[in-house]
């Protein structure tokens, strides 16, 4: 195939818009076609390495790729993400807004903004709370909530109450067309995780994470729907996220 052929075909317009896209749970497996012993070079030993703007930006590397073609397609009016950390995605996040032209504010939330870098700090674009993910409403009340416009974008990234998280918003403001991200669901992270990490109370949260998220989708099977498109591009469930990158219907 040429170059004139490929811009022609434009294949991901036909992919964006396919009957299939939007799969229920329950047809869903727990596999990556990426073999675990990739993921501690890919992501485990790289990712505090990755920057922007000077500040660590945790993500993934295909979800640095993934994300601003989905901020293009949903231009979401509001994006939340739980789970803060030095601010980094957060600055990126109304970094990529802004460059596409979206009129939309960003909200992080932490336990502990104390580790926030200065230049996220001193951004105006983006809005850092402090909160506990275990009081939610003491953070965002159902009636603000209500005021946020729509499409939302909610980003679970704290690995604290998550399925309590994911609720929350179920319960106090997700709309059809809105989309909700659990992070750090990939099994084979974790397990990568469970030896190099201090906090064992998170890795057994963290481990824990995909099973219940699984468990509270398949009540709401009809309601959130995991969008292949971006989950599968470079392989079945080939992401941190695994089955989590979801729809509201």
């Amino acid at each position: 195939m040429d170059y004139q052929s490929v811009v022609q075909e434009a294949k991901h317009k036909h992919e964006l818009s396919t009957a299939d896209r939007f799969i229920k749970i329950s047809d869903r497996e727990e596999k990556c076609d990426l073999p675990k012993s990739a993921w501690e070079k890919l992501f485990t030993k790289s990712t505090t390495l990755q920057t922007w703007k000077g500040i660590i930006l945790s993500k993934g590397v295909m979800e640095i790729a993934l994300y601003p073609m989905l901020l293009y397609e949903l231009q979401p009016k509001t994006i939340i993400e739980i789970g803060a950390f030095n601010g980094g995605s957060a600055v990126w996040f109304a970094d990529s807004l802004e460059v596409m032209g979206i009129k939309g504010k960003v909200y992080g939330v932490d336990i502990d903004i104390s580790l926030l870098d200065e230049k996220a700090k001193a951004d105006s674009r983006v809005q850092f709370l402090q909160g506990d993910c275990n009081k939610l409403s003491e953070v965002f009340s159902p009636e603000t909530l209500a005021g946020f416009p729509h499409p939302w974008l909610i980003i679970e990234d704290a690995h604290v109450n998550p399925v309590a998280v994911v609720d929350y918003f179920h319960n106090h403001g997700l709309q059809t067309g809105d989309y909700m991200i659990v992070e750090d669901t990939n099994k084979y992270l974790w397990e990568y995780w469970s030896q190099n990490w201090e906090d064992d109370n998170e890795v057994e949260k963290g481990n824990q994470k995909l099973d219940e998220l699984t468990n509270w989708l398949m009540e709401h099977e009809d309601q959130y729907l995991v969008d292949t498109y971006y989950q599968d591009m470079f392989g079945y469930n080939v992401s941190k996220n695994w089955n989590s990158m979801l729809k509201r219907f």
